[in-house]
């Protein structure tokens, strides 16, 4: 009987860990519900399957009107979450099913995750006639008693009157009281707490389950024989007749007796036979030579063979040559006081699959303690193995991606603010070693108040913030500033903080003096841009008053002066005319970003035609100069009168500097790239040459004599700073003699602020301020030029 109910709980045991090893795994929950039933329908006392979560709800059942439901006032919810957790499985006391209303048996396996907390429950609902099923070939003849039990005395069947007893508890009897704490199996004599009567009883507890079998015969029943013994030899002292008479009704009786007990050997042995061949397990028995005496089903099917083929082979010849002499050793270790051995090997199938095998050897011994042989149960045991060592594997992953990692890390429970974890890296920083970080709180090394240390972890666990920034103490008393990006992990029911602490200190540090570097250079170059604006500003009344009052002496002086003093009067307006072009062109330049104009929606179509209508230019190619737009243009945030004198500037210089054999043609069009919009503006003029690409871009450089073509040398600097001030970029294309392509490319949305006066230009593009103002060469300086005396100064 102990046997076969050990070999259904196995059954059982394995399915309950195959479900819990594939929940850890994260397998999906319907192909997991799938193979809950799939495994369960090989068990016939098994009902419903179902996995209870670690709030006592079910999650998962193989009879769906379970799934919600609420278990943890269960008896077996509540010893599994129980610490230390349970290793094995749990039987719980009959009880009422809260989905069916009947009366059923529970048994149960915690689920315990890899770092060792409870993940919750796997559990099966069995027919409660299983163990009365069981009993039921074992209550016949003198024995008129049987109980299964599990290790707390609740009765799970009785015979006789099965189910009348069932769920009440024996613990208060004898058995549980005097017997079992001495010894998990044996024989005693005493009255039965059910119906008071006194009974010779064995018991039994199984190996690996939670389960206490008993059987039991009345004294008198067990003393019927003894008693008719002695009441023969009593009357053989008063006729020796009667003894003759009394033994030879004595002899017949025992030979019935022997024939009887023959008999019954003979359908045990059937009835053993039957159970083991229809067992999952590898159950083999075998002379001390390993010669095969019997086998069953299970075992020949795992070596691809039939019984009978098997029988009379050695099976040690099954095993690779290199194994034989330990499998020997082990088996020759076994003795009367150790008769039992069990151990896990990896078995090559035939098909040279491999399969791992716990294996449970017992040695056998006849009435004369002379070993007659052996008997082995295997139990393919690869699925749990392969899930063991797929925990194994976890766990160094985890040891390996947490303890051994270079990043600063740390475990926290936000109820308590406790260091629960931490890894080498953290012990390394903070000064402390790894088991005094773990004996720490948080606010041991957080300078911050516990009030904000607590507020910034809630944030965390309920809110989802990843990112805190703190200021942690070391073990030296060194404050560091850090950064910690964590996230919340829940764990056995338990809520962790996982933080990773970056040391950002010397980061602050660079990023303040940066930016205190940043702040002094925007405010040298607001100086710079104001003083040129004022300087260029004010510098042309000066030269204007030159400019008149040269002009006034040469009307005064009037035909007393000669060609030589009206060429040096002309030279003299000629400079002056040209230095007063220059510091317009440099008072043009910065005012470029300090108008009042905010950036608004500007149609370059509209733009392009308003700077030919300034040029005196039209789009339709019959004046001095040809004008094409590929429409259509964009419409982009921008300074409508910046933008119109960038284009302005840029068909001029293609008018200006046409190429000498043929009419100016010049082409705009645009199109997009990425965030961009690309405006090109391309002419047919002479051309630039590669090494003069970045120069005409800036302030005062001209690539040609003054005589050849009029102008400052600023325009094109002017619209770099236009596009820059509109966060775009500017750039050429040319070859020498085949005209020029200017390409501008401006933001197709605004994101930046629009740069003031008050800000200044980028640290790139700082305003370059001439070290003297470019003077015509060639000029002839006149030597003893009286100068005007009594003229007005200003």
């Amino acid at each position: 009987m102990a046997e076969r109910i050990s070999g259904s709980l196995r059954g059982v045991d394995q399915l309950f860990q195959e479900t819990a090893a594939r929940s850890l795994d994260g397998t999906n929950p319907a192909d997991l519900l799938a193979l809950m039933s799939y495994r369960s329908g090989a068990f016939p006392e098994v009902r419903t399957v179902f996995l209870i979560g670690t709030d006592g709800r079910v999650k998962l059942s193989t009879l769906a009107s379970m799934v919600g439901v609420d278990l943890r006032n269960r008896p077996y919810f509540e010893a599994a979450t129980k610490a230390p957790f349970h290793a094995g499985l749990i039987v719980a006391p009959p009880t009422v099913s809260p989905i069916t209303g009947r009366l059923g048996l529970v048994v149960a396996r915690p689920i315990i995750s890899p770092v060792g907390t409870f993940a919750g429950v796997v559990a099966a609902a069995l027919n409660p006639e299983f163990f009365s099923e069981t009993l039921s070939g074992v209550v016949e003849g003198e024995i008129d008693r049987a109980v299964i039990t599990n290790l707390d005395g609740d009765v799970l069947a009785r015979l006789p009157d099965p189910g009348r007893h069932m769920g009440s508890s024996i613990r208060s009897g004898p058995l549980f009281t005097q017997h079992l704490p001495k010894a998990r199996t044996g024989t005693f004599i005493a009255p039965s707490i059910f119906d008071g009567m006194e009974r010779l009883a064995s018991y039994q507890v199984l190996e690996r389950h939670p389960i206490v079998i008993s059987v039991g015969i009345t004294t008198r029943a067990a003393l019927r024989r003894w008693t008719i013994n002695t009441l023969i030899m009593g009357g053989a002292g008063l006729l020796f007749s009667a003894l003759l008479l009394a033994a030879t009704i004595l002899l017949e009786r025992r030979e019935r007796e022997r024939h009887r007990a023959e008999a019954a050997l003979k359908a045990s042995e059937e009835s053993y036979r039957i159970l083991v061949n229809d067992q999952d397990d590898l159950i083999h028995r075998y002379a001390p030579d390993t010669t095969l005496l019997t086998v069953n089903r299970a075992y020949a099917r795992f070596y691809g063979e039939q019984p009978d083929q098997l029988i009379g082979r050695k099976w040690i010849a099954f095993i690779p040559e290199e194994e034989r002499p330990f499998i020997l050793s082990c088996l020759q270790s076994l003795n009367h006081v150790q008769p039992y051995r069990e151990d896990h090997r990896r078995v090559v199938m035939p098909d040279g699959q491999e399969r791992w095998i716990e294996w449970r050897t017992t040695a056998l011994y006849d009435t004369l303690d002379n070993l007659t042989g052996y008997q082995t149960v295997g139990r393919d045991v690869t699925d749990s193995h392969r899930a063991q060592q797929a925990i194994s594997e976890r766990e160094e992953l985890y040891s390996q991606s947490f303890h051994r990692n270079p990043a600063i890390k740390l475990l926290i429970d936000p109820k308590t603010g406790a260091i629960t974890d931490a890894n080498d890296s953290a012990a390394l920083f903070y000064g402390y070693p790894v088991e005094v970080l773990k004996r720490m709180q948080i606010s041991d090394i957080n300078i911050a108040t516990p009030e904000e240390i607590e507020r910034e972890m809630a944030a965390v666990e309920h809110e989802g913030r990843k990112f805190l920034r703190f200021r942690h103490r070391l073990s030296s008393g060194d404050i560091r500033d850090v950064e910690v990006y964590t996230s919340p992990l829940h764990v056995g029911g338990r809520a962790y903080l996982s933080s990773i602490v970056v040391d950002v200190s010397d980061r602050n540090r660079f990023e303040a003096e940066l930016q205190a570097r940043t702040a002094e250079l925007a405010r040298s170059n607001a100086e710079l841009e104001q003083f040129a604006y004022v300087a260029s500003h004010d510098l042309r009344q000066p030269l204007r008053m030159v400019s008149s009052y040269v002009t006034l002496m040469e009307r005064r002086l009037g035909d007393r002066l000669d060609d030589t003093s009206r060429e040096f009067i002309g030279y003299t307006v000629s400079g002056v005319k040209r230095m007063d072009a220059l510091i317009k062109g440099l008072l043009d330049y910065s005012r470029v970003g300090r108008g009042s104009e905010d950036f608004t929606d500007v149609n370059l179509e509209d733009t392009v035609t308003t700077a030919c209508a300034n040029l005196g230019l039209d789009d339709g190619g019959g004046g001095e100069a040809s004008v094409t737009v590929e429409s259509p243009l964009p419409t982009l945030p921008g300074i409508p009168s910046e933008l119109a004198r960038l284009f302005q500037n840029l068909i001029g210089n293609a008018v200006k500097y046409r190429h000498p054999d043929r009419r100016p043609e010049i082409r705009i069009g645009a199109r997009r790239e990425g965030p961009d919009w690309v405006i090109a503006v391309e002419d047919n003029g002479m051309g630039i040459g590669p090494e003069h690409f970045e120069r005409i871009f800036g302030m005062f450089q001209r690539l040609h004599g003054e005589g050849e073509y009029e102008g400052t040398g600023i325009g094109l600097a002017i619209c770099r700073k236009i596009v820059t001030t509109h966060h775009g970029r500017i750039w050429v294309e040319s070859e020498e003699g085949r005209g020029c392509r200017f390409l501008v490319a401006l933001p197709a949305c605004r994101e930046a602020p629009t740069p003031s006066a008050s800000q200044g230009l980028p640290a790139s593009q700082s305003l370059p301020i001439p070290q003297s103002l470019p003077i015509p060469q060639g000029l002839p300086i006149p030597q003893g030029l009286p100068i005007p005396q009594g003229l007005p100064i200003h």
